[in-house]
């Protein structure tokens, strides 16, 4: 018998089910999107809080922008300085610290008793999040780049809506609103950090990682060129 032929001959032949295979990266894709998602979702998780919080704490709107800006603050500070970490030490490490100071963050939140304890969870949120954010865009994109891209740009926004309204259902409808939304957010974050654990790696690691923690300002070479000097530049003027 030909063995190309043996080879490429059907299963069903004999009388056995064909089982489609799954695609490689699939699992992979859905978790690192599930943290795009959960993500997001934690960070607009206290947003339907905010009133509850200043009837409980008397304090001001200005109390509340302060709140959102230093989560904000916190972002972009950690995507600055952690942005490329995930580069050397690879993937995974830097989403199961990204994981596990976001879950910090949940029992802060859950545990906040004033305005300070608040702060500090979302100062850790913003941490973790800005951490994460270049190590899950790039996994995705090292998985399948594709479906990555689409899943990297579509699930942000998925998590914020779903978080706000997580909440403020549980806001509305829910014992202990001000805990059982973090509770629950915990439980994600505890399961995610298993999957991640589990999930290959898919980079190796390489040195450099101290390096990469220091932020790079460039500029861009379009902008780029000797600077006028000042006499030529009051010839000018005068002229």
């Amino acid at each position: 018998m030909n063995p190309a032929r043996s080879s490429t001959q059907s299963p069903s032949r004999r009388g056995e089910t064909v089982v489609p295979a799954r695609r490689p990266g699939v699992g992979s894709i859905v978790l690192l999107a599930s943290i795009v998602v959960s993500f997001p979702a934690a960070s607009s998780a206290p947003t339907p809080l905010y009133a509850t919080y200043a009837r409980m704490w008397d304090f001001s709107p200005i109390t509340t922008t302060v709140v959102f800006g230093v989560y904000a603050i916190a972002v972009l500070l950690a995507l600055l300085v952690l942005g490329r970490l995930s580069d050397h030490v690879g993937r995974r490490p830097v989403l199961l610290a990204a994981l596990a100071v976001q879950t910090a963050a949940m029992v802060v939140l859950t545990t906040a008793d004033g305005v300070g304890a608040l702060l500090a969870g979302r100062v850790l949120q913003g941490v973790s999040t800005g951490g994460a954010l270049g190590a899950l865009g790039a996994a995705m994109v090292d998985v399948d780049r594709g479906r990555g891209t689409v899943a990297n740009a579509a699930a942000p926004g998925i998590g914020t809506g779903t978080g706000a309204l997580l909440s403020g259902l549980l806001v509305q409808y829910a014992p202990a609103p001000t805990h059982l939304v973090y509770l629950l957010l915990v439980g994600v974050f505890l399961l995610q950090g298993v999957a991640v654990a589990l999930m290959p790696e898919t980079v190796s690691r390489k040195p450099g990682a101290r390096a990469a923690v220091v932020p790079e300002f460039t500029v861009p070479a379009g902008l780029r060129g000797p600077v006028p000097d000042q006499q030529d530049h009051d010839l000018r003027l005068e002229y």
